[in-house]
């Protein structure tokens, strides 16, 4: 498992969607620090607030998660070198576990840390405002590792299918229509970050308490390694 945890680290890495995925890293530290130097009228706290929910949560985050997972198993699949891990003596859940973490470890973590800097430097939280962003982004990184990954493997239109999913669903539908707030990924990781400080996100209006936020999120990432590791057993491998 460590091997294959290795080696799609460094697909990744050395993949050119991994320089996007720098420049989207960087931009809630950049815009943060912007505005310190902005003639705003807005609070530390409501555009902190803003800050996470309207450009991290909604389109940064899935946005990364998607270059990343969809690309877990792309080396395979493109060069048709996926055979030599599925004729391997390995659990299939034994080859998903590591290509599901690795987009973590590229994605998630870093958006999360960048969170954690971007709100620290608002100044609104403190360090607990702070940290409990990271958990929150990171939480849902995690999710959207599972679902991507799994699509990842499940279809060869999985990129652009994300992209629909990320601007359509994400970052408009399930923004504003409550109705959808148990089928949101974003919502999930906000409710974490208000869990994990109750003082984050006061100024936005919010209809999914943290509990059920954080289960759902868990729901997520078992359902769709699940997913994953079915569709690994059942694939046609050339």
């Amino acid at each position: 498992m460590l091997a294959i945890l290795s080696l799609t680290v460094r697909q990744l890495v050395g993949s050119r969607r991994v320089w996007l995925v720098g420049v989207l890293v960087g931009l809630p530290v950049l815009v943060a620090g912007l505005s310190h130097v902005a003639d705003s009228t807005t609070s530390a706290s409501d555009f902190a607030d803003q800050l996470t929910s309207k450009l991290i949560a909604s389109g940064i985050l899935p946005l990364v998660m998607l270059l990343l997972g969809t690309a877990a198993f792309g080396n395979e699949l493109s060069d048709r070198t996926l055979v030599y891990l599925t004729t391997k003596p390995l659990a299939r859940w034994r080859i998903v576990a590591p290509k599901l973490l690795a987009p973590v470890l590229v994605g998630a973590l870093p958006v999360a840390v960048s969170g954690v800097v971007a709100v620290s430097l608002t100044g609104a939280g403190g360090f607990r405002g702070a940290a409990a962003t990271g958990i929150g982004l990171f939480a849902g990184g995690v999710a959207y590792a599972a679902v991507f990954t799994w699509a990842g493997l499940a279809t060869r239109h999985a990129l652009l299918i994300g992209l629909v999913y990320v601007f359509v669903w994400e970052a408009a539908l399930a923004a504003y229509l409550d109705g959808v707030r148990y089928l949101s990924i974003r919502r999930f990781a906000l409710a974490v970050v208000e869990g994990a400080d109750d003082t984050r996100l006061t100024t936005l209006e919010h209809s999914l308490d943290p509990r059920p936020g954080a289960i759902l999120s868990v729901v997520v990432v078992i359902v769709f390694a699940v997913f994953a590791t079915r569709r690994l057993r059942r694939i046609d491998v050339p």
